[in-house]
Protein backbone atom coordinates (compact mmCIF):
# COMPACT_ATOMS: atom_id res chain seq x y z
CA UNK A 1 0.00 0.00 0.00
CA UNK A 2 1.22 3.52 -0.75
CA UNK A 3 1.00 6.21 1.92
CA UNK A 4 1.38 9.87 1.02
CA UNK A 5 2.31 12.33 3.76
CA UNK A 6 2.54 16.09 4.07
CA UNK A 7 4.84 17.29 6.84
CA UNK A 8 3.99 20.80 8.01
CA UNK A 9 4.59 23.05 10.98
CA UNK A 10 2.08 22.71 13.74
CA UNK A 11 -0.18 25.69 14.36
CA UNK A 12 0.49 25.48 18.09
CA UNK A 13 3.10 28.21 18.64
CA UNK A 14 4.77 27.24 15.36
CA UNK A 15 6.79 24.59 17.21
CA UNK A 16 6.98 21.01 16.10
CA UNK A 17 5.61 19.37 13.02
CA UNK A 18 2.32 17.72 12.19
CA UNK A 19 1.98 14.93 9.67
CA UNK A 20 -1.12 14.51 7.54
CA UNK A 21 -1.29 11.28 5.56
CA UNK A 22 -3.60 9.45 3.21
CA UNK A 23 -3.60 6.31 1.08
CA UNK A 24 -6.43 7.25 -1.26
CA UNK A 25 -6.57 11.05 -1.32
CA UNK A 26 -10.06 10.99 0.21
CA UNK A 27 -9.54 9.93 3.84
CA UNK A 28 -6.92 11.92 5.75
CA UNK A 29 -5.42 11.26 9.18
CA UNK A 30 -3.15 13.39 11.37
CA UNK A 31 -0.27 12.15 13.52
CA UNK A 32 2.65 13.75 15.33
CA UNK A 33 5.28 11.13 14.44
CA UNK A 34 5.98 8.80 11.54
CA UNK A 35 6.01 5.89 13.98
CA UNK A 36 2.24 6.45 14.36
CA UNK A 37 1.56 5.92 10.63
CA UNK A 38 -0.05 2.46 10.29
CA UNK A 39 2.27 1.29 7.53
CA UNK A 40 3.63 -2.24 7.56
CA UNK A 41 6.13 -4.44 5.73
CA UNK A 42 6.06 -3.91 1.98
CA UNK A 43 4.27 -0.55 2.21
CA UNK A 44 5.73 2.65 0.74
CA UNK A 45 5.61 6.08 2.35
CA UNK A 46 6.03 9.10 0.07
CA UNK A 47 6.48 12.48 1.77
CA UNK A 48 7.24 16.01 0.74
CA UNK A 49 10.05 16.66 3.21
CA UNK A 50 11.78 14.89 6.08
CA UNK A 51 12.69 17.22 8.97
CA UNK A 52 15.60 16.05 11.15
CA UNK A 53 13.20 15.89 14.13
CA UNK A 54 11.44 12.95 12.46
CA UNK A 55 14.56 10.89 11.77
CA UNK A 56 13.86 8.41 14.58
CA UNK A 57 10.27 7.84 13.45
CA UNK A 58 11.45 7.27 9.89
CA UNK A 59 14.10 4.80 11.03
CA UNK A 60 11.43 2.94 13.01
CA UNK A 61 9.32 2.65 9.84
CA UNK A 62 12.35 1.36 7.93
CA UNK A 63 12.86 -1.30 10.61
CA UNK A 64 9.23 -2.39 10.14
CA UNK A 65 9.97 -2.99 6.46
CA UNK A 66 8.38 0.19 5.09
CA UNK A 67 10.10 1.88 2.15
CA UNK A 68 10.49 5.61 2.88
CA UNK A 69 10.79 8.20 0.12
CA UNK A 70 11.03 11.98 0.16
CA UNK A 71 10.53 14.45 -2.68
CA UNK A 72 13.68 15.60 -4.45
CA UNK A 73 12.27 19.01 -5.42
CA UNK A 74 9.63 20.74 -3.36
CA UNK A 75 8.83 23.05 -6.27
CA UNK A 76 7.06 20.12 -7.93
CA UNK A 77 4.25 20.33 -5.35
CA UNK A 78 3.48 23.92 -6.29
CA UNK A 79 3.62 23.02 -9.98
CA UNK A 80 1.17 20.13 -9.50
CA UNK A 81 -1.15 22.28 -7.37
CA UNK A 82 -1.30 24.85 -10.17
CA UNK A 83 -1.78 22.27 -12.92
CA UNK A 84 -4.58 20.45 -11.10
CA UNK A 85 -6.07 23.53 -9.39
CA UNK A 86 -5.52 22.13 -5.89
CA UNK A 87 -5.71 24.31 -2.77
CA UNK A 88 -2.61 25.21 -0.78
CA UNK A 89 -3.50 22.98 2.17
CA UNK A 90 -2.15 19.74 3.61
CA UNK A 91 -4.84 17.84 1.71
CA UNK A 92 -4.05 19.67 -1.50
CA UNK A 93 -0.35 18.94 -1.05
CA UNK A 94 -1.05 15.23 -0.53
CA UNK A 95 -3.17 15.11 -3.67
CA UNK A 96 -0.34 16.86 -5.53
CA UNK A 97 2.15 14.30 -4.17
CA UNK A 98 -0.06 11.52 -5.50
CA UNK A 99 0.14 13.01 -8.99
CA UNK A 100 3.96 13.25 -8.98
CA UNK A 101 5.74 10.24 -10.49
CA UNK A 102 7.74 7.95 -8.22
CA UNK A 103 10.95 8.83 -10.05
CA UNK A 104 10.87 12.27 -8.39
CA UNK A 105 11.16 10.72 -4.94
CA UNK A 106 14.38 9.59 -3.29
CA UNK A 107 14.42 6.39 -1.25
CA UNK A 108 16.30 6.62 2.04
CA UNK A 109 18.03 4.14 4.32
CA UNK A 110 18.59 4.21 8.06
CA UNK A 111 22.33 4.84 7.62
CA UNK A 112 21.63 7.77 5.33
CA UNK A 113 19.24 9.33 7.88
CA UNK A 114 21.66 8.90 10.79
CA UNK A 115 24.51 10.36 8.73
CA UNK A 116 22.33 13.29 7.70
CA UNK A 117 21.57 14.02 11.36
CA UNK A 118 25.29 13.93 12.26
CA UNK A 119 26.10 16.32 9.43
CA UNK A 120 23.44 18.72 10.69
CA UNK A 121 24.98 18.53 14.17
CA UNK A 122 28.42 19.32 12.74
CA UNK A 123 27.04 22.30 10.80
CA UNK A 124 25.43 23.64 13.96
CA UNK A 125 28.69 23.29 15.90
CA UNK A 126 30.58 25.00 13.06
CA UNK A 127 28.21 27.97 13.03
CA UNK A 128 28.48 28.37 16.80
CA UNK A 129 32.28 28.09 16.53
CA UNK A 130 32.40 30.85 13.92
CA UNK A 131 30.15 33.12 16.00
CA UNK A 132 32.36 32.65 19.06
CA UNK A 133 35.51 33.34 17.02
CA UNK A 134 34.00 36.60 15.78
CA UNK A 135 33.14 37.63 19.35
CA UNK A 136 36.58 36.53 20.52
CA UNK A 137 38.26 38.89 18.04
CA UNK A 138 36.24 41.83 19.33
CA UNK A 139 37.22 41.35 22.99
CA UNK A 140 40.22 42.60 24.91
CA UNK A 141 42.97 40.13 25.87
CA UNK A 142 41.65 39.74 29.43
CA UNK A 143 38.11 38.99 28.22
CA UNK A 144 39.35 36.60 25.54
CA UNK A 145 40.54 34.11 28.14
CA UNK A 146 36.93 33.34 29.08
CA UNK A 147 35.98 32.41 25.52
CA UNK A 148 39.22 30.58 24.74
CA UNK A 149 38.21 27.53 26.81
CA UNK A 150 34.73 27.42 25.29
CA UNK A 151 36.15 27.60 21.77
CA UNK A 152 38.66 24.81 22.49
CA UNK A 153 35.88 22.61 23.90
CA UNK A 154 33.75 23.26 20.83
CA UNK A 155 36.65 22.36 18.54
CA UNK A 156 37.06 19.03 20.35
CA UNK A 157 33.35 18.30 19.86
CA UNK A 158 33.57 19.24 16.18
CA UNK A 159 36.51 16.86 15.71
CA UNK A 160 34.60 14.04 17.44
CA UNK A 161 31.53 14.50 15.22
CA UNK A 162 33.75 14.78 12.13
CA UNK A 163 35.46 11.50 13.10
CA UNK A 164 32.06 9.79 13.48
CA UNK A 165 31.00 11.12 10.07
CA UNK A 166 34.25 9.91 8.47
CA UNK A 167 33.73 6.45 9.98
CA UNK A 168 30.16 6.40 8.69
CA UNK A 169 31.32 7.35 5.21
CA UNK A 170 33.19 4.05 5.09
CA UNK A 171 29.74 2.50 4.63
CA UNK A 172 27.70 3.09 1.50
CA UNK A 173 25.11 5.56 2.84
CA UNK A 174 23.97 7.09 -0.42
CA UNK A 175 20.19 7.04 -0.79
CA UNK A 176 18.97 4.37 -3.13
CA UNK A 177 17.01 5.58 -6.08
CA UNK A 178 13.86 3.56 -6.45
Amino acid sequence: MKFYADVHRSKRNGEGFRITYSTDGITFRHVDSFSEVPAGPGDKLFMDTLPPQHTDGSIELLRKGVEVYYLRRLTLIEKMRREHKLPKTARGDIRALMKIGERWFRRVTGDFLVMRRMILAHRSLSKTHQQLLNKYKALSEAEREVLRLVIKSLEVQMEEVARMIAEGLGKDIRPTIG
